[in-house]
């Protein structure tokens, strides 16, 4: 554990990572690029001097695989401050913006976005209308986790529920429009960041960064909602007030991240385990390390799946549910039936 490091040596850590998961990722693919080529390409779209490079290696790079890795940055880095956001707030194990319903929400404003807004600002739409819908609608977590009465095992057994409904609705949604800007069911199921674009990878950053700063700075009032609703109302935390914001935050970014991703789940539940297990239980570093986590997971499940696909790519929601989905096994046999 990292605790009481640095915040300039974890700051260095997390963008070390980064840029490495970036740099390799790029290079995978039904083309493999060496992190050589990958290097020269950047440095001679980005530094001010002429660098030569391979005709064919910069295309690839610049205009299709580095515009889809930093989708999933920032999709991943999104999903993954929600994750220890919902973990913190609800003070629940196994939350994760899918399991709780939230990317399901911000699914309905995805099909929306595409369907009617394509014309003004193209695939942008999807991930502008999918951040919409999922702040407009994160108060539904809200009222879903008073329906449960605060059992986490009912809370997410709820929010599977509503999260398959929704998504399968949005689905048939999609069938019934039969546009070919809209995407297809696999999309709304197992994600994919194959339509990624450099306008859908700058949004989902931009919503990625604004759900980041919101909820570092409520960090210190998560600490204290982590002991109960009534003890941090106690020690002076505007609850209501806390909670409306954090979820909020957070469907902004979810949504933008299934507008760029589709539906992909366990991100958030393995970055908001994995940050704790490496900075400890303040939020404030939590969901700093969650978002950089969270990226390096995406950026890496997408670049698996490419590469054991080969041609057809695995979509990046199975890779994740696949290592996610053993992990959520194991933290309820740990847990027992309370989680």
């Amino acid at each position: 554990m990292l605790t009481g490091r640095s915040p300039w040596l974890l700051g260095v850590l997390g963008v070390g990572a980064l840029l490495v998961a970036v740099v390799m990722a790029v290079g995978v693919g039904s083309v493999s690029l060496s992190p050589s080529e990958t290097l020269r390409v950047l440095a001679d779209h980005i530094l001010p001097v002429d660098i030569t490079t391979s005709p064919i290696a910069d295309p690839i790079i610049w205009n299709i695989r580095l515009p889809r890795v930093l989708a999933a940055m920032g999709a991943g880095a999104a999903l993954g401050c929600a994750g220890v956001g919902l973990q913190g707030i609800f003070r629940n194990p196994v939350a994760d913006p899918q399991l709780v319903g939230m990317s399901a929400i911000g699914s309905v404003g995805v099909l929306l976005g595409l369907w009617m807004g394509w014309g003004i600002a193209g695939p942008v739409a999807g991930v502008v209308g999918g951040a919409i819908a999922g702040a407009l609608g994160a108060s539904l977590i809200r009222v879903l986790a008073r329906s449960t009465e605060g059992d986490p095992s009912r809370f997410i057994l709820g929010g599977i529920g509503f999260g398959v409904a929704v998504s399968a609705l949005v689905a048939a949604a999609a069938i019934a429009i039969h546009d070919p800007r809209v995407p297809d069911v696999p999309f709304w199921f197992v994600g994919g960041l194959a339509a990624s674009t450099w306008g859908t990878a700058a949004w989902t950053l931009a919503f990625a960064v604004i759900t980041s700063l919101v909820l570092v700075p409520l960090g210190d009032r998560i600490d204290m909602l982590s002991l109960g609703f009534a003890p941090a109302s106690h020690l002076g935390v505007e609850v209501a007030a806390v909670v409306t914001i954090a979820l909020t935050a957070m469907g902004l970014g979810v949504g933008a991240a299934v507008g760029a991703a589709g539906i992909v789940a366990f991100v958030g539940l393995l970055a908001g385990h994995a940050s704790r297990a490496i900075v400890g239980d303040h939020h404030r570093v939590a969901i700093v390390a969650g978002a950089v986590l969270g990226a390096v997971a995406l950026i890496a499940a997408d670049a698996i799946g490419r590469l054991i696909g080969g041609r057809f790519e695995v979509p990046v929601g199975l890779v994740t549910a696949a290592i996610g989905g053993p992990f959520l096994m194991w933290l309820i046999a740990r847990r027992g039936p309370g989680l």
